[in-house]
């Protein structure tokens, strides 16, 4: 891409330019404690309160105060606060431009893709001058409008000033920054080649002050800390991988062969990987119980929620209580094999044990199904339970025949405080049941919505008449405010005038059961829904 240097804003340096893009506050709590972006420009982070995580391009970040991580453009990022629960940081995004051509009547540019420093943490600590200045651009943003653009572009070139052209190391006193470096570094570089000397060379300490800096940090000596990340990954590899050899697990992992593996993986951990291989498998569930259920596999543990969960609440005895994704000691004291979430990330939880991320809604249950048994060593469990379920699926479908209609729709709508929510196939509410098993299809305008990747669509009231399907379930979350308002929309006169509803074709179902998306769920939520759909049902739309 060229650029003549006309219409943004630039500051020149030499033969760069730098093009401020945007400025944004982030402030991560317990109530909203993740954010994601694409990197289509450079991004400095500054973290100014609290700590966390960052994943920059696949790199893990421990972020605290004053700590600045560059990601390149094309980088995912994503950020997270840690148990503090707490994150405030400055994303600021700008394109770098190169001179190309330097011609008497014109210069041109082009657009800089490739990074203008390592990825990840900016070993130098931040200066307070370079963080006062990030929020000043990040206020002068905000206000927008006429008569600012000259005091941004002040603003931009001293923030630069300080951000780029004065790296400096972290002063004597202040070694923690150098030392999570350091700890980063391990962590992303396992693989490679490590020694304690050209590390404490690379942060700039002494091979003493730097073990004894590092063994304060972590409880271990950087040896037994590289061996641990080392086996854990090797943990990983035989657990989530099975089948490879060790000679390429070993290298895998940043040891020269197998059997030097093997000997340090039994020093570890106790046993040998073959024997840890095979033996049964204590998982913490933050996510996919009934999966595991299904495949004749009881997790060691589980989440408040998910213990109270409909579908497996009886089969779930003696299982521990974590309570919630975040209570870490609590998972880590239970020393698993391997937790199962639906987190993109699995950090901080592959700190604890080998962690299986399985992102929600993208894929069919079944296929969710067949990958655990396969994971578990359980592929026969898997197939007979889709088999025993085709089953019943036939079942229903032929019972139904009947009742429904060539051609006809159906829709889940799920109704918020303030919203309504048509429901996608990957989100559980039995949407799979109504299009894959009983034959029904979505309204042509509502298919792309709820049949492609994605959450849904929200509809207003006034909006349900474009839709209009010919049958109609319906769940309300009623928290928030969810029930009142429910109670408003079924009773509106836009939500009245559906044919459904004027043929009597509106199914309320419990939500606390068809929430979730799991083979349990998806196998009584079709009982539920076949006999709905076969003989009359009242007219609540409440979950008393």
């Amino acid at each position: 891409m060229m650029h003549s240097g006309e219409g943004d804003r630039m500051l020149p340096s030499d033969s760069v330019l730098y093009a401020l893009k945007q400025v944004q506050g982030v402030r991560l709590d317990a109530a909203e404690n993740m954010y994601g972006t694409y990197a289509d420009a450079h991004i400095y982070a500054i973290v100014s309160e609290g700590s966390g995580y960052l994943y920059c391009g696949g790199s893990r970040c421990r972020l605290k105060g004053k700590t600045v991580v560059y990601c390149p453009p094309g980088s995912t990022i994503d950020a997270r606060t840690d148990s503090a629960g707490l994150l405030d940081l400055f994303w600021v995004r700008f394109e770098v431009w190169e001179l190309a051509e330097d011609g008497p009547c014109k210069r041109t540019y082009v657009k800089k893709l490739d990074p203008i420093a390592p990825s990840g943490i900016v070993p130098s600590a931040v200066s307070d001058a370079a963080q006062t200045s990030a929020g000043q651009l990040a206020r002068l943003w905000e206000r927008g409008g006429e008569g600012n653009g000259l005091r941004l572009e002040a603003e931009f070139a001293l923030w630069l000033h300080y951000v780029l052209r004065q790296p400096k190391p972290a002063p004597e006193d202040e070694p923690d920054g150098r030392i999570q470096y350091a700890i980063d570094y391990v962590e992303r570089h396992y693989r490679e080649p490590v020694t304690r000397a050209e590390l404490a060379e690379r942060v700039g300490l002494t091979p003493e002050y730097f073990s004894a800096a590092f063994k304060k940090a972590t409880g271990s000596g950087f040896l037994d800390y590289l061996s641990k990340i080392r086996i854990a990954r090797a943990k990983e590899e035989l657990l989530l991988r099975p089948g490879r050899s060790l000679d390429r697990i070993a290298h895998d992992v940043g040891y020269r062969d197998g059997l030097y593996l093997s000997r340090k993986f039994k020093q570890v951990v106790g046993v040998p990987p073959s024997v840890y291989a095979n033996r049964p498998k204590r998982i913490v569930a933050l996510q996919y119980v009934g999966h595991l259920l299904a495949l004749g596999v009881t997790p060691v543990a589980t989440t408040a929620k998910l213990l109270q969960g409909v579908p497996y609440r009886d089969r779930l005895r003696g299982v521990a209580d974590i309570g919630t994704p975040r209570s870490l000691d609590r998972i880590a004291a239970l020393q698993p094999d391997m937790i199962l979430t639906s987190s993109p990330n699995g950090e901080p939880y592959s700190r604890i044990a080998p962690t299986v991320s399985i992102p929600w809604g993208e894929a069919d249950v079944l296929d969710e199904l067949r990958y655990l048994g396969q994971l578990l060593g359980r592929e026969k469990e898997a197939q007979v339970w889709i088999d025993a379920f085709a089953e019943k699926e036939e079942a229903a479908a032929r019972r139904l025949s009947a009742v429904i209609g060539p051609g006809e729709t159906a829709a889940v709508y799920e109704i918020w405080a303030g919203r309504i929510w048509a429901v996608n196939i990957g989100y559980g509410r039995g949407v799979r049941n109504l299009y894959k098993t009983l034959g029904f299809a979505p309204p042509e305008k509502l298919a792309p919505y709820v049949l492609n990747p994605g959450v849904g669509l929200e509809l207003s009231p006034d909006e349900l008449e474009a839709y209009a399907p010919d049958r109609i379930f319906v769940t309300v979350w009623n928290e928030r405010g969810g029930e009142q308002w429910a109670r408003e929309v079924l009773s509106s006169e836009p939500w009245m005038a559906q044919p459904a509803v004027r043929n009597g074709n509106v199914y309320p179902v419990d939500l606390e059961l068809f929430k979730h998306g799991d083979p349990l769920a998806l196998e009584l939520q079709l009982e539920v829904q076949t006999r709905l759909l076969t003989k009359v049902h009242g007219t609540s739309h409440i979950r008393k």
